[in-house]
């Protein structure tokens, strides 16, 4: 092997060994971003399956609202047709 040959090999040495540094800052900065990705979907999953304050128990109660306004709704609606048929009625038998 000449002198050529050994410059050539360790250049060639040198640019797999600055392949393989770059390989293990890729791996590291990879392993940072995934563990920032978890740390958000774990902050989005709190917020919206959280049991007592999350977007889930917000819609929940949004839910249990709407049913029982819509009970009272129905009962109050009546009354007034009620008593407008009531109005009606004392219109045409007072006349």
């Amino acid at each position: 092997m000449n002198t050529a040959d050994r410059k050539d090999l360790e250049i060639i040495h040198n640019k797999i060994d600055n392949i393989q540094q770059d390989i293990v800052d890729l791996k590291h900065d990879m392993s940072m971003a995934h563990g920032k990705t978890d740390a958000s979907l774990s902050f989005i999953k709190e917020n919206l399956f959280n049991p007592k304050e999350g977007l889930w128990a917000e819609t929940r109660r949004n839910t249990e609202y709407r049913e029982g306004s819509s009970k009272w709704r129905g009962i109050i609606g009546a009354g007034f047709i009620g008593l407008f048929f009531k109005h009606l009625y004392d219109i045409f038998v007072n006349n």
